[in-house]
């Protein structure tokens, strides 16, 4: 199994390998992004546990498979029977309190790869072609198919979510049916087959408030675990037209005045990409506030 650096400078320490294949025996000290029932088991202080204090009181349904290190640490997913009680003092986590209290980017990064991992492994178990029990690559980062050929790599669904604005100093947020009441967040969607990630934005905000927008600008992009996406942002500037809800999916949608957001609590938290967005379009609005009254 070859490993390689990622390309450029990479200050999270993270190692990508070239192929995922299931191994018996992990280094001593390896650590392990290990999942039951969709949640991540870990140690005290949200430490990432090693393999073998995982103990032997469950089935491993999947792996350890190797993702790479940290630091000079090699990183395993494994995925061990839903409702095992494991040895010691380990606990479990959902994925999303995980990114809200883990400081450590390349931890993060490391969890959202074992656990999109772990969902391909399964996901692809049989061929999608002629239904044959597939197998791990020897080279490639995918699972073959012995009958057909086939090769069935990880899949990774792109998706835009945009913040568009009015002017300097508001902000369109909607509701979606899934939110709880008060809560409101950005526009997102998947690409579609076909379109760029500027048509995507264009389209998802025309569908779902009915507006028009220009000036789409990049600003960054998040791995999305849930279950599997690249989450691309933008801002977007409101070009014309009125809101008109997409009322299969939103339930209201309205402007906010930078002065006037919802409370924390009620709109996305920093740790995700649209909170980023929105902390980021603030401090744009506070500092040409600033550069206004101190002309």
């Amino acid at each position: 199994m070859k490993v390689r650096r990622l390309g450029g400078s990479d200050a999270r320490g993270c190692w990508k390998i070239d192929s995922v294949t299931p191994t018996l025996e992990p280094e001593p000290d390896s650590l392990a992004f290990a999942f039951s029932g969709g949640r991540m088991l870990v140690g005290p202080g949200l430490q990432i546990p090693q393999v073998a204090a995982l103990g032997q009181a469950f089935r491993t349904t999947a792996g350890p498979i190797r993702l790479g290190v940290l630091g000079a640490r090699a990183c395993y997913a494994i995925a061990i029977e839903e409702g095992a009680t494991p040895d010691g003092d380990l606990t479990s986590v959902g994925l999303r309190e995980l990114f809200a209290r883990v400081e450590d980017a390349a931890v993060v990064s490391m969890a959202a790869r074992a656990s999109q991992t772990l969902a391909w492994w399964f996901g692809h178990a049989y061929c999608g072609r002629c239904g044959t029990e597939t197998g791990p690559h020897e080279t490639e980062m995918a699972r073959a198919c012995p009958s057909c050929g086939a090769l069935h790599f990880p899949r990774i669904n792109p998706a835009v979510i945009t913040l568009v604005h009015r002017h300097s100093d508001e902000v369109l947020l909607a509701h979606d049916k899934r939110f709880r009441p008060g809560f409101f967040a950005l526009l997102a969607g998947f690409v579609e087959p076909g379109e760029t990630l500027e048509e995507a934005v264009a389209r998802e905000v025309r569908e779902e408030v009915g507006v028009e927008v220009d000036d789409i600008r990049y600003f960054g992009s998040q791995s999305w675990p849930f279950p599997s996406q690249l989450m691309v942002g933008f801002f977007a500037r409101y070009r014309r037209g009125e809101i008109a809800v997409q009322e299969s999916e939103i339930t209201e949608a309205r402007w906010f005045h930078v002065d006037r957001m919802p409370d924390p609590q009620d709109r996305p938290p920093t740790f995700s990409i649209a909170g980023r967005l929105i902390a980021g379009f603030l401090e744009q609005a506070a500092r040409a506030r600033g550069n206004r009254v101190g002309t």
